[in-house]
């Protein structure tokens, strides 16, 4: 648990950042497009947990989208060249979606050529519903989307959701698994069911010579992981 004092320090001092991960074309071998990643420290420099920032502010819901609204104008103003991926919560995206008239971040989103939406996998029949609101509201925009985490513990795979991206990004916990040829053969129909349905797939968690290898034999479009931990470039505050 992240204590009250250290979180609302490091969001009154604005201590967060982004670091941009590369997504690299397996034909090619070279970069088409970064993900942003939210970074965040303490007064001290140690990095803190994403993760244990956001489900801080998940009993604070417009703190939430105000730490999100600032993080992604950081990252699409911050941005390398090429495609610029960035994550968004279905739940963050929803706070704002009660008000009338265009949506913040969507127009924030829609600004930049080039960028494409992840949206963060379901965990439930009401994320799922709430993902589908998103992806809609983005797609007229005529903004790019894929679906993150696709296999990750305790995540829902939504068809309709799934049917409407544009890329399917699937977990670094496929790895885990790698050696049972019961997901294997499930991975294989999944990307092979992308390339027949138009979408691109990207595989993350390659982090080894082996990982990029069987990532090639596999077939997937793009990779992304720590093998490529060379051509990161972060944005500290």
């Amino acid at each position: 648990m992240l204590s009250p004092a250290i979180l609302i320090e490091l969001l009154h001092s604005r201590r967060f950042g982004v670091e941009y991960q590369p997504i690299v074309e397996v034909k090619s071998g070279e970069a088409f497009g970064h993900e942003a990643l939210a970074r965040f420290y303490t007064a001290s420099g140690e990095a803190v947990p994403p993760q244990a920032v956001f489900d801080a502010l998940e009993a604070h819901p417009l703190a939430l989208y105000q730490v999100e609204h600032t993080l992604k104008r950081l990252q699409i103003d911050e941005a390398p060249a090429g495609e610029l991926f960035i994550n968004l919560d279905p739940d963050t995206f929803h706070i704002a979606s009660k008000d009338k008239g265009p949506h913040p971040l969507v127009d924030l989103v829609g600004r930049r050529h080039g960028l494409t939406v992840e949206i963060i996998e379901n965990s439930s029949v009401s994320d799922a519903d709430k993902s589908l609101a998103m992806a809609d509201a983005f797609a007229a925009r005529n903004v790019r989307l894929a679906l993150d985490d696709i296999g990750a513990p305790a995540s829902v795979l939504s068809l309709p959701v799934l049917l409407q991206m544009d890329f399917l990004k699937f977990d670094r916990h496929w790895w885990e698994r790698w050696h049972s040829p019961g997901y294997r053969k499930l991975l294989q129909t999944l990307v092979r069911f992308a390339r027949e349905h138009g979408q691109a797939t990207i595989l993350e968690g390659v982090e080894t010579p082996a990982h990029w290898q069987a990532a090639m034999e596999l077939g997937v479009d793009y990779v992304q992981g720590f093998f490529f931990r060379d051509c990161f470039h972060s944005v500290h505050p």
